[in-house]
């Protein structure tokens, strides 16, 4: 596992295939996992992500991109935990976020980049974090720190972690900057742009919570009427008929 070059290969796809959130959310319809990561049984964590990897590796090759220098790659975004199996599923996350999280309390998947158990297998941490094997990490992109540390402040169970740079071991440290929380998470200071944002992700929002049985579960015959009718973001995006 090159977990450097996984890094690299992040950032990049966030700053060169898709970098307007606003378009997909930061979640390319070819990479979703077609569920959110706490449903994903905890034995098939580790491929999922490698699989999606893969992909968006498979994908950059093919388009001939230059990866971001690994010696840039604290001038475009940081790296984060999230404790996505330790949810409550009560959107506050989402909300605070506009979507950067989901309902779930999970990253986009564009941003993937390892478990916590993938990274402790190449020992990579310089002690022991204590954290658990259902861990996921995940790239920030500078444009969302604010949005990032939104869904830190209301998480109710404490699952989102900006990690400290000394956790990371020596062999590992040309990626060390990346492992910290940003030197601002300050609001972004032109509100047009906040507002506008607010108005088109909170459309976003309404479709993921009203549609979320549709797409996981198919639980509720109403709902899945409803959608008959509709093309939700959600529904259109996870490739659902």
């Amino acid at each position: 596992m090159d977990i450097i070059r996984i890094i690299q290969e992040t950032a990049t796809w966030i700053e060169k295939v898709n970098p307007d959130i606003e378009t997909n959310l930061y979640r390319t319809a070819g990479l979703s996992p077609k569920m959110y990561y706490y449903q994903i049984p905890d034995e098939e964590k580790d491929q999922v992500v490698t699989d999606l990897v893969a992909s968006r590796s498979a994908v950059l090759k093919a388009l001939k991109l230059d990866l971001i220098p690994v010696d840039e790659l604290v001038g475009y975004g940081r790296i984060m935990f999230f404790e996505a199996n330790e949810t409550l599923i009560d959107g506050a996350p989402q909300e605070a976020s506009f979507c950067f999280i989901d309902q779930s309390d999970a990253p986009p998947w564009d941003t993937w980049i390892a478990t916590e158990r993938q990274l402790f297998n190449i020992d990579f941490w310089a002690y022991d974090l204590k954290l658990t094997n259902k861990m996921l990490i995940a790239w920030v992109p500078k444009s969302q720190y604010f949005y990032a540390q939104e869904a830190v402040e209301v998480a109710m169970l404490d699952n989102f972690i900006w990690p400290k740079s000394d956790c990371v071991a020596g062999q590992f440290s040309d990626v060390r900057n990346v492992f910290s929380k940003p030197p601002t998470t300050d609001e972004p200071c032109n509100t047009i742009d906040i507002l506008a944002r607010q108005r088109h992700l909170y459309r976003l929002i309404r479709d993921a919570e009203a549609y979320s049985k549709v797409y996981y579960k198919k639980s509720s015959t109403d709902v899945k009427r409803k959608s008959d009718v509709k093309n939700p973001f959600w529904k259109r995006l996870f490739g659902r008929k």
